[in-house]
């Protein structure tokens, strides 16, 4: 037997996962998020994607945002075998305000509406391009997709979209833009997202408001409080609230108990 071949051979099977070796011990790499799921390594080395798959969506369901323990537990996703996987995780660090490097990112990843993007081939890129000329939701997943590879040629196509009445497709296409290096604009839409009337939920009303304190606009958490507030006052889960928590390290049971510590805290130096 030829050994190279032999050792070709071993190095296929132990590669095919896409990732650590079936047996890792996720629970000693990442305790924190072993407190939050059971049976961890398991799970995480379960030859079915889908049971992979979930313990992204167990773990941020209730808490969506834990920007202390989550971004390390992603980004050892990054390299799962299932685009799928990939392509959560990516999404995931992309809510914690994490934009991936070309270098960081995978060579595959699953976005909505998109597919698989296999964003390193120039056909794909295109077919890509050409859906974020939609201006509905398609070229909101499209524009996302685009702004996460740093595709600096998509920049027209996300100023174009910033005219959609889609809300999520605005919102999109501001963050695109931040991600391609045209700042001053990507912000300039949130800025106004923030005031949107369309959002009937308020969702991307304080999204936008939360990738703008991550962006250093302490004065956007004045949105964050003001959508706690009406989701309280609704009756809704409140993930303002959560983001609340996420960013500051404080956790208040109501807005006028948020209003109050920011009063205190918005003379400070950050």
């Amino acid at each position: 037997m030829n050994r190279s071949l032999g050792l070709l051979g071993i190095l296929a099977v132990s590669t095919a996962w896409g990732q650590e070796q079936p047996g890792t011990k996720w629970s000693e790499r990442f305790p924190d998020v072993a407190a939050r799921i059971r049976r961890l390594d398991q799970r995480l080395n379960s030859k079915e994607e889908l049971i992979r798959q979930k313990v992204l969506t167990e773990l941020t369901y209730f808490q969506s945002r834990q920007s202390k323990v989550y971004p390390p537990f992603f980004r050892a996703l990054l390299k799962d075998a299932s685009a799928d996987v990939r392509g959560e995780a990516v999404h995931k660090l992309w809510e914690h305000g994490v934009f991936l490097t070309r270098k960081e990112l995978p060579e595959s990843f699953k976005v909505h509406f998109v597919g698989e993007f296999r964003w390193q081939q120039p056909m794909e890129l295109d077919r890509v391009r050409l859906m974020a000329q939609d201006q509905d939701s398609k070229g909101g997943w499209a524009i996302h997709a685009l702004g996460i590879v740093g595709d600096a040629d998509s920049a027209p196509l996300a100023r174009n979209l910033l005219a959609s009445k889609n809300v999520f497709t605005r919102f999109s296409a501001a963050v695109a833009l931040i991600q391609l290096g045209e700042k001053k604009d990507g912000i300039n839409a949130l800025t106004l997202i923030r005031r949107a009337q369309d959002d009937v939920t308020g969702y991307y009303r304080y999204r936008s408001a939360e990738v703008l304190y991550r962006l250093g606009d302490r004065d956007a958490i004045v949105t964050l409080i003001d959508e706690m507030d009406s989701n309280m006052k609704g009756g809704y889960a409140s993930g303002p609230l959560e983001i609340l928590e996420d960013l500051t390290g404080e956790y208040f049971l109501t807005a006028a108990e948020w209003r109050k510590w920011w009063e205190t805290q918005k003379e400070k130096k950050p």
